[in-house]
């Protein structure tokens, strides 16, 4: 729609602006514009053509100064002559330079026929259509989906009694119905005779004769069809009687159904006839269904108290005990409409006694009747719109709509408006403000509807219809909540507020997609939240097929276009009013969809599948079912697109076709949450009526460190999830990639499902594995495999974790299941909806009861898959000591001694070994059985950490053989058992993704990545694979970007320093953290490694452990001691209270002085910077999500001071710069030869002259570089930063920090600067500067041509030649203002600073900046680099090679060898090995994550630089006893 809109007025430069700077990008400023037109003629979608107010009454439009005729619009170019009133208007009330000349074009027979299938419908045809095809297929469709048993005719009209028999002839022709003609006005034949036949084609005097005569009603026929449609606009002609007469006269539910065929009209005839018939014109899709739409800017309005009388209600009633609902709908009335309406929120109180509740109880009765004496002698005064007056008592906002209605009054008897507004209580008492304004607005009869009644009672529904239509009310105030519902053509729409909703938009169009129809919106003026509103309306961000959905109520197909739509809705009551009405809820977030909401939901969804698949069906079908008693009833099916669990979808039976429409999608929506096929995002953000920082404020803070205590946010999803128990429950199938034999599928059974979750890694000693999930339909479990499956998953987790947890199913959140797939299948392959058949049942009945079973030794010998799959145990107790089972030795029996077995050296068998190591042990029964030989089980550890260790033997000898007598089988599989050690970690990082889930949507509307959302939000401390730390970097360098453009367009007349005070106050760590803690962002930090040892289910309670299991009865010595020590971390949670979901990582509380333990789990101690830098993170990752203007929101949604900025086109829109004519000329030829360079044409030349100009000219010194090298600074920072994150996806942020500052530091621009010639266009007037140019450029190339010759020699890439030249800091300064003008010149965009980058900055960066070449030692490099990631276990082991002179180097980080080098000296080879070490960290950028763990322990960073120093102290003493470099 708004291609462009400019601003109203001027913004206030006073001592800002200096005289030179009146020039804007954009162009000359309107001095005082309020009412932007929009021309629906042109191709391009809409254009803006602002026009100006004379007055605050008479509202004259006039063009833009300047505009010529280009772009102009004639609706609003050309004065109307009609009507007494002003010409303002007229103009705005007919909007028409020549009615006449507009028609309306001919559409489509589909379209048509769909139309009709809803709505009375007037089709404009040709000549050439085939009316009696289409009429055919009409009447056809309304006896197949007959309703009325008694209305079985329909007539065909015809205008010209000649053309009876031929269009009789034609229908019959195309259809096999029964046609009779009815052309002789003196024919007798009765009713009873026709209606022996389906069809009578009848001329328009024989109908109007049988209707007079009263042969048959209106109410007995079931379709009408009018050839010649048009004729209805001839006075006294017969078809108009018959309409007036006969077919108004019925009721509208009795009325037939009308299809009508008209040859093109005049946009005023075309209305003309639409009230006549009460159909619709079928617009074409060709044809642009906007209607003309204006845009009201209105002065914001000034911050107003409570009204008196609200001050003294409050005053009775202390604490809003009494009227809460009615101090709410006041300040809202106030804000929207001003102190006189919210005055009249409080009259209209004591007119619905119930409003004011009463209380039986003192002393609210007494308050309650002193509240109602107060309203009642109450002096209530009249509004007044008038701004000059003194008594102006309502709102800009609403003084201007009063002026758009005012200008609405030559429409006299034909006006129909609506007016949509956000809230009920605004509604109620804008009509009636509205009613009490008689000056110029006598002409209106508004009427406020509100409230659900409209939707489901089809008799309210066609009442106010009706009394629209005939002029009992002319002006209807709706709540945005009724949108939908079947409304009448109206002339006017006003949007109240601004509402980011494109389907709203949607909605408003095709209330006023009818000749003549008007679209007003009401904006702020200088509202950038509500300029980026339109934005979204403009051609390319909206779709015109989105009008003719709603035109058609969902009856056509759904476009593969999405809609966007804002998750915070426009509601007309507070959710508390909303309690008893049904829903769905988001278990993740809480945010719960209405009815109401369904719709918008509906299309949102289907619009994103069908970008995949395009079925071409209509998703809403509409269809009216006769009730009992002649009731009209309707329901509705939804047609979904493929992909979804089902096909269709039928409403329940409904009163109104809004109120099916409206159950069904929520049917529909229900269906598919119940099916875990609903998108999360779909759901409205809980409504917060209270900002979270009551959450995030600090419990505690530490002055020594600075750092706060915060509590620790935990998931809601499993706490809401348990209060639906049943047997419905949600697969969710986790599975190994790549380990298919040796780890098995484990199905975990959630009550609700969870959202999507993205494949993550789990470390194994060095190793990583990627587990992938898979969700499927959900599966109705009955009661007996419930039971068998709880006591299966208290198995498994009493397992992984050895204690002794107990839960009981109503309170389990989620329950485990094995999963045994067919051979040479996955679970990519698996029927998700037999899901159930894959699960083992008689395995997990087994364990369930038992954990172990004893060995059957005949069976043993005898089966031929031996001890595959199998865990075992060789004590009969629940909690020891498990190993997995690899072969059956047949060859060994208890009386072998093996040789690879050191446990049992000192004895002669193993049977000789049990009689010293095990108690009780009094011999075997069989001595011939074969051994089992194992291995180790380990136990469940932290696989989130990329440096978990492998499981280390103990010092005594690890157990190799076991003897089944003394033995049992543990009664889950070792597969399963494997996967099942990694639950811990896999349910953790579940949880991880839940609670991202919910920060995502609280704070972001799902914009971001949410494994990159994670990686922002976790600490270097959590020990995770990825932390924010490269992020950070990225969004730092974006945030500086970010406030550098804010600042440098918002003071346009500061200078450089004051440009670097003013961005510090917005990116300081300090305001970062204050930003981050007033949204409640420290609580969703992850600082704290998980720790396997304290996980614990949700609800999970640890019972004590009965006495037969603390001790081993049979053992003593060391083989009685092998009982697993117990934690009981965990004792204190019950049945009763069960644990919110998070505790799973609850602190091992320590007792000490018989105080209660503090679960330390619940809170984490952060740092300021900690949080600053998690904000900015999550703009690096807002940026990666989903470029520029994404992060600039997740800024804003940070709360970053850019209050000022909605959007990045806001930059270019607000840019002032100095105009050309205060700007130093160039040198002639200075231009061209500088865009050669660069590679880029400046679209405002004056600005590269500014780039060029130093401060040492006289005359010129605020029109110099500074500002632009401000800017540029700002903008080839983040730009190299973005390079390096792009370039390098896993260095480590230490290393990009290093390569970062080698690449922006000024030597190094400065070397560029004079390596592509920039230097010589400088233009400056100091003569030490030029001296200090020509030495530094005379030294550099000295010092250039020296590193070619000894990289040559070497064979490297030069390296940094510059570093030990001191530059001039004006070159610098030449590259970042030139890329300032660039960014500035192409209105505040990158295109071409990056294509200056590519061109010139990027091939010196890789020739010249890489690890290998930041310095000429190397070893410094690799130990900074080493030191910024926090590894302290690193070192260069030097040695002499004995049988040569040459010197071997190995560098050795934590006892792994990275590289190693041979040199003819210590040195050379130290270098050498250095330099591959460097080489290889750049191949491989998860060494250091894998191998170090240095981060965690407890060191202090000065002792790490300090240790750091020392070595590099050590190699450059080495290196400098030697004169030459190794050659």
């Amino acid at each position: 729609m708004l291609k462009a809109w400019k601003d109203s007025s001027r913004r206030s430069r006073s001592g800002e602006r200096a005289s030179s700077q009146g020039a804007q990008l954009r162009g000359n400023s309107i001095d005082e514009p309020t009412l932007v037109a929009v021309n629906k003629a042109s191709s391009s979608g809409v254009v803006l053509e602002d026009v100006t107010a004379q007055g605050s009454s008479t509202m004259s439009l006039k063009r833009r100064r300047g505009s010529g005729n280009q772009g102009g619009n004639p609706d609003f170019n050309r004065l109307s002559k009609k009507g007494k009133g002003n010409n303002s208007a007229s103009q705005l009330a007919q909007g028409k330079p020549a009615c006449e000349g507009f028609r309306v074009p001919s559409s489509s027979a589909e379209q048509i026929l769909e139309h009709a299938k809803i709505h009375n419908t007037i089709a404009i045809f040709s000549p050439s259509d085939d009316v009696a095809d289409l009429s055919s297929k009409f009447l056809m469709w309304n006896i197949e989906h007959l309703i009325a048993p008694l209305r079985k005719v329909s007539i065909v009209v015809v205008d010209n009694e000649a053309h009876v028999d031929e269009m009789a002839t034609k229908i019959s022709i195309k259809s096999p119905l029964k046609v009779a003609v009815c052309h002789d006005p003196t024919d007798t034949a009765g009713w009873v005779d026709m209606s022996q036949n389906q069809i009578i084609v009848s001329s328009t005097n024989t109908l109007l004769d049988r209707l007079t005569r009263g042969i048959f009603t209106m109410s007995q026929l079931l379709a009408l069809v009018i050839i010649d449609a048009q004729t209805v606009l001839r006075t006294g002609s017969a078809l108009t009687n018959v309409l007036k007469r006969f077919y108004q006269s019925t009721s509208a539910l009795a009325r037939p159904r009308v299809l009508a065929f008209s040859s093109p009209v005049a946009n005023s005839d075309a209305e003309k006839m639409e009230r006549l018939l009460d159909a619709k014109v079928a617009l074409p899709f060709a044809q642009k269904l906007r209607p003309t739409e204006v845009v009201i800017q209105y002065e914001p309005a000034h911050a107003n108290s409570d009204t008196g009388l609200t001050q003294q209600v409050r005053e009775l009633d202390v604490g809003e005990l009494i009227c809460r609902n009615l101090f709410r709908d006041a300040h809202y009335a106030l804000n929207e409409l001003g102190p006189c309406a919210s005055d009249l929120v409080w009259r209209r109180a004591t007119k619905e006694a119930e409003t004011i509740p009463e209380y039986d109880h003192d002393p609210m009765v007494n308050a309650e009747n002193d509240i109602r004496e107060l309203i009642k002698n109450w002096v209530f005064s009249m509004p007044n719109a008038n701004p000059s007056s003194r008594g102006f008592n309502v709102t800009p906002k609403f003084s201007k709509l009063i002026q758009v209605l005012k200008a609405c009054r030559p429409y006299g008897n034909y006006f129909r408006g609506i007016i949509f507004v956000q809230r009920t209580s605004v509604a109620n008492v804008m009509a009636d403000l509205l009613r009490t304004i008689n000056d110029d607005l006598g002409f209106l009869r508004p009427f406020a509807l509100t409230g659900e009644l409209p939707i489901i009672d089809i008799h309210n529904q066609l009442d106010v219809w009706q009394s629209f239509d005939t002029g009992k009310y002319n002006l209807l105030v709706l709540t945005k909540s009724l949108e939908d519902l079947d409304l009448p053509p109206s002339s006017l729409v006003v949007r109240y507020n601004a509402f980011e909703s494109q389907l709203s938009y949607a909605y408003a169009c095709a209330r006023t997609c009818r000749p003549l129809g008007r679209l007003i919106h009401m904006v702020e003026n200088g509202n950038d939240v509500h300029r980026r509103i339109l934005s979204q309306f403009c051609e390319g961000a909206f779709s015109d097929r989105w009008i003719d959905i709603v035109i058609n109520n969902g009856g056509v197909s759904i476009p593969p276009i999405p809609l966007t739509e804002t998750r915070h809705p426009s509601r007309a009551d507070d959710e508390d009013d909303l309690r008893a009405e049904p829903y769905i809820e988001d278990p993740s977030t809480g945010g719960r969809l209405y009815e109401q909401d369904a719709i918008t939901a509906l299309y949102r969804l289907t619009a994103n599948l069908q970008k995949a698949n395009s079925s071409g069906k209509p998703l809403l079908i509409t269809k009216e079912d006769a009730g009992p008693q002649k009731t009209r009833k309707w329901t509705c099916t939804v047609v979904l697109p493929p992909g979804l669990p089902f096909e269709y979808v039928t409403g329940s039976v409904r009163l109104t076709p809004a109120h099916a429409r409206r159950s069904a999608a929520y049917d529909t929506c229900v269906q598919l949450f119940e099916h875990g096929a609903f998108d999360h995002s779909l759901f409205p953000a809980p409504q917060r009526f209270e900002p979270t920082t009551g959450d995030s404020k600090a419990l505690a803070a530490d002055k020594v460190s600075g750092n706060r205590c915060y509590p620790r946010k935990r998931t809601q999803f499993w706490t809401n999830s348990i209060r639906l128990s049943g047997r419905r429950l949600f697969p969710f199938v986790v599975c190994v990639e790549g380990q298919n034999a040796d780890y098995a599928p484990i199905l975990i059974l959630t009550r609700q499902p969870l959202p999507h979750i993205p494949p993550f890694r789990l470390f194994f000693s060095g190793m990583s594995e990627t587990i992938r999930n898979f969700r499927g339909t959900p599966l109705l479990v009955d009661e007996q495999r419930l039971e068998v499956l709880r006591l299966f998953t208290l198995r498994i987790c009493r397992a992984i974790s050895n204690k002794p947890f107990s839960c009981p199913l109503e309170k389990m959140a989620y329950m485990f299941a094995p999963l045994k797939l067919p051979e040479q299948s996955n679970c990519q392959s698996v029927d998700f909806c037999h899901l159930l058949d894959y699960i083992p049942w008689d395995i997990v009945e087994l364990a369930g009861k038992e954990w172990m079973v004893r060995f059957d030794l005949d069976e043993l010998r005898s089966s031929p898959e031996g001890v595959h799959d199998m865990v075992i145990q060789d004590r009969l107790v629940e909690f020891t000591r498990r190993y997995y089972a690899t072969h059956l030795r047949r060859d060994l029996t208890p009386l072998s001694k093996p040789e690879d077995s050191p446990r049992e050296t000192e004895y002669a068998n193993l049977v000789e070994y049990c009689k010293a190591r095990r108690k009780g042990f009094e011999g075997l029964l069989d001595y011939t059985q074969p051994l089992i030989e194992v291995s180790k089980a380990a136990a469940a550890g932290n696989h989130l950490n990329p440096s978990f260790g492998p499981f280390t033997e103990p010092v005594k000898a690890a157990v190799k053989y076991v003897i089944p007598e003394l033995s049992a089988k543990f009664t889950i599989p070792a597969s399963t058992f494997r996967t099942a050690l990694l639950l811990p970690s896999i349910t953790r990082r579940i949880e991880d993704f839940l609670i991202v889930h919910d920060l995502n949507a609280s704070l972001f509307d799902y914009s971001l990545h949410e494994d990159l959302l994670l990686a922002a939000i976790s600490a270097p401390s959590a020990g995770f694979e990825v932390d924010y730390e490269r992020l950070e970097l990225f969004g730092d360098s974006f945030l500086k970007y970010l406030a550098s453009a804010y600042v440098f367009v918002t003071n346009p007349a500061q200078h450089e320093g004051a440009l670097h005070a003013a961005r510090q106050r917005i990116i300081s760590n300090k305001v970062l953290m204050q930003s981050a803690d007033r949204i409640g962002l420290p609580p969703y930090v992850q600082s704290k490694p998980f720790s396997h040892k304290l996980w614990n289910p949700p609800n999970f309670s640890v019972d004590p452990l009965p006495s037969s299991n603390n001790t081993e009865s049979a053992g003593s010595g060391n083989e009685g001691s092998v009982m697993v020590e117990i934690s009981y971390a965990n004792k204190s949670a019950s049945h009763n209270e069960p644990e919110l979901p998070g505790s799973s990582e609850s602190a091992d509380p320590q007792i000490r002085g018989g105080k209660k333990p503090q679960d330390e789990n619940a809170t984490h101690w952060l740092g300021d910077k900690t949080i600053a830098d998690v904000a900015e993170a999550i703009i690096g990752a807002a940026y990666l999500s989903g470029g520029q203007d994404n992060a600039l929101q997740a800024a804003k949604a940070l709360q970053v001071p850019i209050p000022l900025t909605q959007q990045w086109h806001d930059f270019r829109r607000k840019a002032l710069v100095p105009p050309s004519i205060v700007t130093r000329p160039l040198r002639q030829g200075t231009t061209d030869a500088v865009e050669t360079i660069i590679g880029y044409r400046f679209r405002h030349p004056h600005l590269l002259a500014q780039a060029l100009t130093h401060a040492s000219i006289e005359g010129y010194d605020t029109t110099g570089y500074e500002r632009l090298e401000f800017l540029g600074d700002a903008i080839l920072d983040f730009m190299v930063v973005r390079h390096i994150f792009s370039h390098n996806k896993k260095l480590s942020p230490g290393a990009m920090t290093m390569l970062k500052g080698a690449m922006v530091s000024n030597s190094a621009l400065a070397a560029v600067c004079v390596s592509c010639g920039l230097h010589k266009h400088l233009h400056f007037d100091s003569y030490p500067l030029a001296t200090a140019f020509e030495t530094y450029v005379r030294q550099l190339e000295l010092k250039e041509q020296q590193e070619i010759k000894a990289a040559t020699q070497e064979d490297r890439n030069p390296g940094q030649y510059w570093l030990d030249v001191e530059p001039p800091k004006a070159l610098s300064d030449i590259v970042e203002s030139i890329i300032g003008a660039i960014y500035v010149s192409d209105g505040f965009t990158s295109n071409g600073a990056e294509a200056f980058f590519n061109r010139v900055l990027k091939p010196f960066y890789d020739r010249h900046i890489t690890l290998k070449t930041l310095s000429h030692h190397p070893t410094k490099i690799l130990f900074e680099l080493l030191q910024s990631h926090g590894c302290q276990k690193f070192e260069l082991v030097k040695e002499r090679c004995n049988s040569t002179q040459e010197a071997r180097c190995d560098c050795v980080i934590h006892q792994i060898t990275l590289a190693s080098a041979v040199g003819g000296t210590v040195q050379a080879a130290g270098r050498a090995a250095s330099m591959l070490a460097l080489d290889a960290l750049q191949g491989d950028p998860g060494f250091l994550s894998r191998t170090c763990d240095c981060r965690g322990r407890l060191q202090s960073h000065k002792a790490r630089q300090v240790l750091v120093d020392q070595m590099v102290a050590v190699e450059t003493a080495e290196e400098n006893t030697i004169s030459a470099p190794a050659q």
